[in-house]
């Protein structure tokens, strides 16, 4: 252990040697490692960011009660109770129809003004019904509308489940996406470090031959590995961090609406720009390792 200490700082100096003799073969490495990493990083950051849309539009997920306009407000409170009692239901409020009219017009524009005043509204008074767990919304929702006193009951049916189910697909194929690329990025490199091997192969032969340990041998090619994925890697990380923050602040935080607000740049691009680059520097170590394991026995 202290003669492989002792030899560490040679060991560095060979394997950067290395490099820069083949550098041609180590920057097309560098480059296309680069690349890998980055489409894994362009999809991981679609992957964290629907994941946050997926979780807000579940916790935001409510069902809309209309009321019959012909109910007292004491049959109201009734009714709220009896769906409050509901094992699923978390909380029940309610929503006169001028409040109804007031957050259309905020959320549309002044052009539904023309309908305040007395006889004038055609909303309906409503109850708003949030779940302990929305993946019973349907079958709440279907129980509620056949309660007396109610008109309907609606939480957006089919296209918000669609929609959910989608993003749900997106990360599916997302995680088997970034996979693929760290793959290809640790082929990339075992391919690099089998050339190397090759061209040196009658330097590997004199080192055994004089009694090079196998250890001596081999560990400039894992640090070479390590090198390249580090380089590779580092690309992608300056995008991540410059990209990503710019394009929040170009978006306002927001995809198409605010129901899909992406995640602050810090500290989430520091923590993807360490992982982006421990990817790099490990994909880059399995690589170097497989090839030194495989093609070294072939220069015995």
């Amino acid at each position: 252990m202290l003669l492989f200490f002792k030899s560490l700082p040679r060991l560095v100096r060979n394997a950067n040697k290395d490099m820069h003799r083949h550098f041609s073969m180590t920057f097309s490495s560098i480059v296309s490692i680069g690349i890998a990493l980055l489409m894994a990083l362009f999809i991981f950051v679609i992957y964290v960011n629907v994941g946050g849309f997926t979780n807000q539009i579940e916790n935001e997920f409510m069902i809309q009660v209309s009321l019959n306009p012909t109910l007292e407000d004491e049959e109201i409170s009734e009714l709220s109770d009896s769906i409050a009692s509901t094992s699923s239901v978390k909380k029940v409020t309610y929503s006169s129809k001028d409040d109804e009219l007031d957050a259309l017009i905020k959320e549309n524009g002044p052009m539904f003004k023309q309908y305040k005043g007395k006889d004038k509204n055609p909303l309906y008074d409503v109850l708003n019904v949030e779940l302990k767990d929305n993946t019973k919304i349907s079958k709440v929702t279907k129980k509620i509308s056949k309660m007396d006193g109610v008109v309907k009951a609606t939480y957006g049916g089919s296209a918000i489940n669609t929609m959910i189910q989608l993003f749900k697909n997106i990360r599916v194929w997302g995680s088997v996406f970034v996979g693929l690329m760290v793959l290809i990025a640790v082929f990339l490199i075992r391919n690099t470090i089998k050339m190397t091997i090759l061209v040196r192969k009658d330097e590997i032969a004199i080192m055994r031959t004089v009694g090079a340990y196998n250890w001596y041998i081999s560990f400039p090619f894992v640090l070479e590995g390590i090198f390249i994925g580090f380089w590779g890697a580092l690309g992608p990380v300056l995008i991540c961090i410059f990209g990503y923050t710019g394009l929040y602040h170009v978006l306002n935080g927001m995809f198409f609406s605010n129901m899909m607000t992406m995640l602050k740049p810090y500290p989430f691009v520091l923590w993807t720009s360490g992982g982006i680059l421990l990817i790099g520097m490990v994909v880059g170590m399995l690589g170097s390792y497989l090839a030194v394991r495989k093609y070294l026995r072939w220069t015995r």
